[in-house]
């Protein structure tokens, strides 16, 4: 996706290095501590094959940060969330959404995103900017609570009494910047192809401005990754330049068919909206404007589903390609 376009736009950038952390006693303490409100935030546990397969690929990369050699050391939770986010915490806590993990086509761009999220903790981003918090004040600004809520005033003085620390969640650019040269890092390092982590930033800034189009979604009580993570053009340059600079080829690797089919029956969207996505294969026949209309919705279907699928506007589908549909049931 858009790799022609990276190839002639990447700049030699170069990663700044920065060096990571052990995991120590308190952060394993602090993020056993805030782990079961975070999950409780953000839906809980989604279950299920999908969740053990993040699992298996975030323990992969998350080695590769140097914060700990053993994969028993990092917990891996796919989120029942209908939000696209990812983010990790201390202690070896590592998060992604099951929305998220929908837009994903590679099990590369899954790897990308883990790998920029242990990139932000390895690097005591947090601990720089002085950002330090109770988990009362994370989980407040996890949830977008406004003062005055309630239930939000609930959950703060609940937590603010264990008296525990966290760091919060959202960077600034130059973070963003230097925790997308770390994720390179990592993958290239667990054997992946490092130009996805420009591939999955493309597909972010897509879903960002397809979310704009269809008007967004109101009353959303957790942050979007664009709204956590700051996103432009020009990180997608710098990470397929950062690419470029580990010596890589870049290729066009064939589809992650594998990849694809472990998401077969994903839920997604709202929780009870019984939307799921489902792995079609293309017939003799089928136009993006045919299988488009199969999208389980009102409007913006053929949008939905280029976007969904990481598919330009000149695309044609050929034979046996895999994509994803939202079906209802």
């Amino acid at each position: 996706m858009l790799r022609s376009l990276l190839f002639a736009t990447a700049l030699a950038i170069a990663a700044t290095p920065v060096a990571a952390q052990s995991i120590s006693a308190n952060d394993k303490a602090l993020g056993a501590r805030a782990n079961p409100q975070l999950l409780s935030q953000f839906g809980g546990k989604y279950t299920g094959p999908q969740a053990a397969y993040v699992a298996q690929v975030g323990k992969r990369v998350a080695v590769q940060s140097g914060l700990s050699n053993a994969q028993g050391d990092f917990t891996v939770a796919l989120l029942d969330s209908p939000v696209e986010n990812a983010f990790a915490i201390p202690g070896g806590y590592i998060y992604v959404t099951r929305q998220l993990l929908a837009l994903m086509n590679s099990e590369a761009e899954l790897a990308s995103v883990m790998g920029h999220e242990v990139g932000h903790v390895a690097a005591r981003h947090s601990a720089s900017r002085n950002q330090r918090a109770t988990i009362g004040g994370v989980l407040a600004a996890v949830v977008g609570a406004a003062a005055g809520n309630s239930a939000a005033g609930q959950l703060v003085g609940t937590a603010a009494r264990s008296g525990a620390q966290l760091y919060v969640l959202k960077y600034g650019r130059d973070q963003e910047y230097a925790a997308d040269g770390l994720g390179v890092k990592y993958i290239t390092a667990a054997g992946y192809d490092p130009y996805a982590a420009a591939d999955m930033l493309a597909q972010l800034d897509a879903q960002s401005q397809l979310q704009a189009e269809a008007g967004g979604r109101r009353g959303q009580q957790v942050p979007t990754w664009a709204s956590t993570h700051p996103n432009s053009a020009e990180r997608v340059r710098r990470a397929a330049a950062l690419a470029k600079a580990t010596g890589r080829p870049l290729t066009d690797p064939p589809q992650d068919t594998a990849f694809l089919r472990r998401l077969d029956g994903l839920a997604y969207d709202e929780k009870g909206s019984g939307k799921r996505i489902r792995i079609v294969t293309v017939k003799r026949g089928d136009t993006i404007d045919s299988l488009s209309r199969q999208m389980a919705y009102d409007t913006l279907q053929r949008d939905r589903f280029m976007t969904l699928n990481a598919i330009e506007e000149d695309a044609q589908l050929t034979p046996g390609r895999l994509v994803k549909i939202v079906t209802r049931g």
